[in-house]
């Protein structure tokens, strides 16, 4: 019986009419008392040794599918840490997700370094609290402890309330990066349609110029003198530099575009190690490319744009104009084609580049039949 409802909880948002976007919000757990702060510090101590179990199980028997956890592996966690059946899967299919993901990139076997569980409908529910606070979380039991979590709202909570997001019957508890207490609220809303009219628009990402785009909108740039007055990378230059970097990202009009194209970054920097100076390292850790990947994400799929990754060989030195690939007709930031004459921004020539690879659908400016070294 047990095993059928976790299926039905794991499964149910494959059936759904419409998919879904999904946010959390983080409300920190400030007002519990002591006897309640131990006894959730428990249950979470208890949650991350077996997910450790779990991890190495699956790893070692080289499990990376996005099935269910066997029926054994979840009796022996039942029996090693004394825990539920229902509390036994909800930690398998935590682990496999973190061992599936790992493999998928490419990755040794993950480390359990966080202390956090994630809480389905069967082990809480929240409803709203008549008093000085906002909200109840409710622990039902089912192997978590059972008790009433007061909790208060937060701006950024209410702000995805009254954008229209649905607080889903799923928190994620566990322990924020100094150790606090802490619950991730999921927030959802039903995604729109992808959008049907606009236009193609490429964008070149780079920490000295910011973010430029085949449209000519231009943002981020300011942020270059900023990083070059840091003395060194610590943790306030990096808060700093993620909070300016939100606000400029807030400042792209997504109106008219219906495919975003951008470079695909992710393995740019394997096998650099050493061959750059150590200040070019600090100045390149402060351009947060996967935050603001991520950022863009959100912001596309809020709004029904369609986010491409293409490959940025050769966009800076190929002509947008004539097609020829030629290394001298960049120099510094201006780029003028020795072939056709074409001048321009070197950075908005490799956004237009990018446009093209969105619009001919391929990932790559060799693919371009008309692509040609000089």
């Amino acid at each position: 019986m047990c095993y059928t409802l976790a299926l039905e909880m794991i499964k149910a948002h494959r059936h759904a009419p419409q998919k879904m976007m999904r946010r959390t919000s983080r409300v920190s757990l400030n007002d519990l008392n002591a006897g309640k702060v131990a006894s959730l510090r428990q249950f979470l101590h208890l949650c991350h040794d077996v997910l450790v179990y779990d991890v190495e199980l699956f790893w070692r028997a080289k499990d990376f599918s996005a099935d269910l956890a066997d029926l054994e592996t979840v009796h022996r966690a039942c029996e090693r840490f004394r825990i539920t059946t229902r509390l036994s899967q909800a930690l398998a299919k935590q682990a496999k997700e973190m061992v599936r993901s790992a493999h998928a990139q490419g990755k040794r076997k993950p480390r359990v370094r966080k202390h956090t569980v994630t809480l389905y409908c069967h082990f809480v529910k929240i409803e709203p609290f008549v008093g000085s606070f906002d909200w109840a979380v409710k622990l039902m039991g089912s192997g978590a402890p059972r008790m009433i979590i007061p909790l208060p709202s937060t701006s950024h909570l209410n702000k995805f309330l009254t954008d229209g997001w649905q607080m889903a019957n799923t928190i994620r508890l566990g322990r924020d990066h100094q150790g606090h207490l802490c619950i991730d609220f999921i927030l959802e809303k039903p995604q729109p349609p992808l959008k049907t009219e606009g236009e193609i628009v490429g964008l070149d990402n780079n920490y000295k110029s910011g973010l430029v785009f085949s449209d000519g909108q231009w943002v981020a740039h300011r942020l270059y003198a900023l990083i070059h007055s840091f003395g060194k990378r610590e943790k306030q230059t990096h808060a700093q530099i993620t909070s300016l970097m939100g606000r400029e990202l807030k400042r792209i009009d997504f109106s008219t575009i219906k495919i975003l194209v951008i470079e695909d970054l992710k393995w740019v920097r394997q096998q650099t190690r050493g061959k750059f100076p150590r200040g070019l390292n600090r100045r390149l850790s402060h351009w947060l490319y996967g935050y603001i990947v991520n950022v863009l994400a959100r912001a596309c799929e809020e709004r029904g744009i369609r986010l491409v990754r293409k490959s940025p060989a050769y966009t800076s030195i190929t002509c947008s104009a004539c097609n020829t690939c030629d290394r001298r007709s960049r120099v510094d930031d201006r780029f003028r084609c020795r072939h056709c004459g074409f001048s321009t921004d070197a950075d908005l020539n490799a956004a237009r580049n990018l446009k093209r690879l969105g619009e001919a659908g391929v990932y790559g400016l060799r693919s371009l039949p008309s692509w040609r070294f000089a």
